[in-house]
């Protein structure tokens, strides 16, 4: 027969424990009912809580926050509101491509930009991060480097990548060497050095980065005389060199870019 207790409180008679019913026994409150835990107060759960169909208030958020590329100039801005986690792509500029001489050699291509992928997990949302971008080279020069920082300076170490070097404009009887690709980042979780530079050859490309650019090439005509060299497509990745005859210009290579992903 079913009967109600009416009390104002529930105490153990001893210890400090008091358990309702037994396994697989169901308490059920009734419509408007609700469990008030005062401020203070844990609810300490160890199984599993159930919320399928009901209504939930007053959790915090979570999950994709704000993702925001870089690739015109250095940035600094502060990160969305609860953000707790960011995931930082840093991709350094490629090296320019050497000239081709006025005899019978081809410039050497330019190498490819190092790239890092970093995990910051935790986060604080009142920092604000730094990011400065390497510029594409100049003829037969290195890309710069491009870095992620923190403007607290205690947020998490600085991400850098370093960008591929310049190709070789032909010396003496050579074609031009390829410039070699950007070293082996250090301050990411997956870190991937710079493609290197083919060397001077039919005007054939540089190759960009193994990750954002792959070998990313524009390949002027083989055998065309005065071919100049063509840019590269893309970030990160090295320019081709000019093919021979006279002397012309090799090709930039493409910028440097940062990718942040921000989650709650």
């Amino acid at each position: 027969m079913a009967s109600e207790v009416k009390t104002n409180k529930v105490s153990p008679s001893t210890g400090v424990t008091v358990t309702l019913g037994d396994a697989s026994d169901v308490f059920q409150l009734p419509a408007s009912a609700e469990i008030d835990i005062a401020s203070g107060a844990t609810l300490d759960v160890n199984g599993t809580i159930d919320v399928t169909g009901a209504t939930t208030t007053g959790f915090p958020s979570s999950g994709f926050n704000k993702y925001t590329v870089v690739v015109a100039s250095d940035a600094t801005f502060a990160l969305q509101s609860g953000t707790t986690k960011l995931i930082i792509e840093v991709q350094a500029s490629g090296g320019t491509a050497g000239s081709s001489d006025s005899g019978t050699y081809a410039g050497g291509n330019g190498g490819g930009g190092a790239y890092a992928r970093k995990l910051l997990d935790p986060m604080v949302d009142t920092d604000t991060l730094n990011i400065t971008l390497g510029a594409a080279a100049a003829l037969a020069s290195a890309g710069t480097t491009t870095s992620v920082a923190s403007a607290s300076g205690t947020s998490f170490t600085t991400i850098t990548c370093v960008g591929g070097a310049g190709g070789i404009t032909p010396s003496g009887s050579y074609n031009g060497t390829g410039g070699a690709g950007g070293t082996l980042p250090t301050t990411g979780d997956f870190n991937v050095a710079g493609g290197n530079g083919l060397a001077g050859n039919a005007a054939r490309v540089g190759q960009g980065s193994a990750w954002m650019a792959g070998d990313n090439y524009q390949a002027a005509a083989v055998g065309v005389s005065n071919q100049a060299g063509e840019s590269s497509v893309g970030y990160g990745g090295g320019g081709s060199g000019a093919f021979w005859a006279v002397s012309t210009a090799g090709a930039a290579g493409s910028p440097a870019s940062v990718i942040v992903w921000e989650y709650k």
